[in-house]
């Protein structure tokens, strides 16, 4: 059967495709100067709280008697005020409870007094208005599935489907005189049409069915009131006779944002709209053009300044469905963040200047906390977006990802976000995520540039989760070459064993198969992981009866994470270096033959750290046994290992060369592997017979930091996975040999450089990467102060 997009519509909608992935991937993203911190954000979250639980009324909430919106019984009849009794208060709660599930605050837990008596009053509400209604919806989805707040999700969900107009439309409220579904020419607006859309995505998400025909009404309005140029009107003032007028220099913001909001809206609904009517899984994705040339004109007409709350709203939505980070080559959520930490006002509220008609100052700290609080969220996947088109075989299913982290997020009670990110931008940009999610089911023949940015975000500390559609051999064998190209082919995919940590992660789920997971090991840590079972069919298509497809991604995750909470999105664990300091060491990392360097960018970011934090030069040079020179211009030689190994006798001789000219040697097994442990011993007692290591004592210099450039490591945090193996232990513990009141042999037998990159991957016997960090630094201080 030909398909509908085939012929000149289907020319169009690929050029459309091709030419909003030209905008978006190949965006020089512009970030705010000075850039805000999250610590920032986060302190004005609580100051917006802490504004909104003041100002709360015992009996009404927050409800000041806001009249919005006029309706007609019939046409040129006199205009009825409506009153948006309920709203308010709803869209407060919403906000309350979204920064809440964030943050942990005590006073937003719903047993909290204040919490108590919101939700109070909205179980007794039965909102008339489409605006309560929505807000009251999206509030109730944030709660337990309790039977008070389903009753009142019940009836958002009736009354948002009894008074969409047959248009697709939706207007202020609903009186008995408009009858079911009515059409009055000109009562209704995209305002109140985007949010009856966006009540009926959380009646949807809260598990309660949504007839197909609704989103495929929704959809139409839309499809038909977009103007050519790909904007929306709050109205349909002038369509279809061309294109919305731009503001000329002279014009008022006022005349920009009277209609900037709605284009975002358009985008959005359309989002939600879709993710509903192409559920199904396909291996070819069906491109929306109304979403095209939407998201073309928001990126050519993004105004990074506005001021406007209800347009920064809009635009969040639409960068949270789509996952795009970048709008007009400026990061969206940056730009909204730096605006309002720096116009909240001095009480805490926000609203005024960065208000919208009808907007006091509740609601306008209602949508400021929602907007810094979701954006604020960690992510947990970015998908990774290749070829040249918007809907190419990466995003054949455009809300596989989206799914999945919704799914995290509502079972794990950890509010989550994703993204798509573009190969054409630098591999750094990607590591806001612990997850590189790619999917496909054909080669997508990426460049070698491509693979080495794929490699460097592994080096980097990522792990990268390949999705084979529809069971793709061609695809897995595409991404088996990838993976082992991206290592140099040092490692190799080999099936995950049933015992693999990954299908262990929640003890309390055992898995129906096992053996579908292809898995790339550098001795420490996964790198990669394959999926030959297609999981992102099961997450598009919300089938959540197939427990495997989500609960295993899920032992993924937690595995990436090592069982702990991601920070935010404003932190990356990408580091600049700095300027150094006094201190300057040079150090060698020693090659030989066995895994020497299974972690090649870790001691490169603790340099970074240390260049712009510590005040020291760190400089790295990779050296080969058995080439050490006795006066060589390394004072401190690492290394490193992840299994057993062996040195010739003339490397053994170099090495103790080294150690008596007065370098020092720092052994560590990585990931704390037992084999290297032994093995490092029976060095030792080669390099100085009849002795043995020893325990560093708690008043040594390398744990109290007792030298130039030095920090207090007398206590730390190991990681989880070492407490679940070994319990709780506080002090840190380190190995050596002295000659002379100078260590010349330190070892780890606990991980130090995995911690370095910043992660907490499961599954590996060590430091947690603030308590590395201290140690290396340390460990460098302790060679520089004794170098000869």
């Amino acid at each position: 059967m030909r398909s509908k997009l085939a012929g000149k519509p289907f020319r169009l909608v690929t050029a459309l495709s091709l030419f909003v992935a030209a905008l978006f991937a190949q965006a020089q993203v512009l970030r705010a100067d000075p850039p805000v911190s999250s610590e920032q954000v986060v302190n004005a979250i609580r100051r917006g709280v802490a504004y909104l639980l003041a100002h709360q009324n015992p009996k009404t909430c927050w409800e000041t008697g806001v009249k919005a919106g006029n309706l007609r019984p019939a046409a040129n009849a006199k205009a009825i005020p409506v009153n948006q009794y309920g709203g308010e208060t709803a869209l407060v709660t919403e906000a309350l409870l979204d920064v809440g599930q964030s943050l942990k605050m005590s006073e937003l837990n719903i047993f909290h007094p204040a919490m108590q008596n919101a939700l109070k009053f909205l179980t007794k509400l039965r909102p008339l208005t489409t605006y309560a209604a929505s807000f009251q919806a999206n509030c109730m989805t944030l709660l337990p599935r309790k039977e008070r707040y389903r009753a009142s999700l019940r009836y958002d969900a009736r009354f948002l489907l009894a008074t969409v107009h047959s248009n697709g439309a939706y207007y202020y409220a609903h009186e008995p005189f408009l009858g079911r579904n009515p059409v009055i020419p000109g009562e209704w607006d995209n305002s109140n049409t985007q949010y009856g859309v966006l009540g009926m995505w959380a009646v949807a998400h809260a598990g309660m069915e949504v007839p197909t025909s609704y989103w495929r009404l929704a959809a139409l309005h839309w499809r038909k009131t977009q103007y050519p140029d790909g904007a929306w009107n709050y109205m349909q003032w002038g369509f279809p006779n061309g294109p919305m007028p731009k503001p000329g220099p002279k014009d008022s913001p006022n005349v920009f944002l009277r209609w900037q909001p709605f284009t975002p809206a358009g985008v959005a609904s359309l989002f939600i709209c879709d993710e509903y009517l192409f559920e199904s899984p396909r291996l070819h994705a069906v491109a929306d053009p109304n979403i095209l040339r939407g998201l073309a004109y928001i990126n050519a007409n993004f105004r990074p300044d506005t001021k406007n709350l209800y347009a920064m709203y809009g635009i969040e939505r639409v960068g949270l469905a789509s996952g795009l980070k970048t709008f007009g080559n400026n990061d969206w959520y940056l730009d909204f963040a730096n605006t309002l930490v720096h116009n909240q006002k001095g009480d805490g509220s926000w609203g005024g200047n960065l208000g919208f008609v009808g907007m006091d100052d509740n609601i306008g700290t209602a949508y400021a906390l929602l907007i810094l609080d979701r954006g604020l969220n960690p992510v947990l996947i970015n998908k990774l977006w290749y070829g040249n088109n918007y809907y190419g075989q990466w995003n054949s299913r455009q809300r596989d990802a989206a799914n999945f982290v919704s799914w995290v997020s509502t079972t794990f009670e950890a509010p989550l976000n994703w993204q798509a990110v573009s190969i054409s931008t630098p591999a750094h940009d990607w590591l806001d995520s612990p997850l590189l999610y790619i999917a496909g089911h054909k080669d997508p023949k990426f460049s070698k540039d491509d693979i080495a940015k794929i490699g460097r975000y592994m080096d980097d500390g990522g792990l990268v989760l390949a999705n084979c559609d529809q069971q793709s051999q061609r695809f897995k064998r595409a991404m088996m070459k990838l993976g082992e190209a991206a290592v140099n082919n040092q490692y190799s995919f080999k099936p995950l064993h049933r015992t693999s940590l990954i299908y262990h992660m929640q003890p309390w789920y055992h898995p129906q198969t096992y053996g579908k997971l292809m898995g790339l090991w550098n001795g420490v840590r996964y790198l990669m992981i394959i999926s030959t079972t297609d999981w992102g069919s099961a997450w598009q298509a919300h089938r959540f009866n197939e427990r495997d497809r989500w609960e295993l991604p899920a032992n993924i995750y937690f595995y990436a994470t090592g069982n702990s909470s991601l920070t935010d999105r404003l932190h990356s664990l990408a580091v600049s270096p700095g300027a150094g300091g006094n201190v300057h060491m040079a150090m060698g990392q020693l090659q030989y033959a066995g895994n020497w360097n299974p972690e090649p960018a870790a001691w490169q970011r603790f340099s970074n750290i240390a260049s712009s934090q510590y005040g020291m030069s760190v400089s790295l040079q990779n050296i080969q046994a058995g080439q050490l020179q006795p006066k060589h211009a390394c004072p401190l030689m690492h290394m490193l290992g992840t299994g057993k190994f062996t040195l010739t006798s003339s490397q053994i001789a170099d090495i103790k060369s080294y150690l008596n000219a007065g370098g020092i040697l720092f052994g560590e097994a990585a990931g704390g592997n037992p084999e290297f442990t032994n093995s490092f011993s029976t060095l030792v007692q080669k390099l100085y017979p009849g002795q043995h290591l020893q325990h560093v004592p708690d008043a040594s210099s390398l744990f109290t930091g007792h030298n130039p450039g030095g920090t207090d490591a007398t206590h730390v945090t190991y990681r989880k996975y070492f407490v679940n193996q070994h319990g709780i232990k506080r002090t840190p513990s380190l190995l050596g040999i002295s000659q002379n009141g100078r260590w010349v042999v330190i070892f780890s037998q606990y991980d130090i450089t995995s911690g370095l990159l910043g992660t907490n991957t499961w599954g590996i016997d060590g430091y947690a990467p603030s308590s590395a960090q201290a140690l290396a630094r340390n460990i460098v201080a302790y060679a520089a102060a004794h170098a000869h």
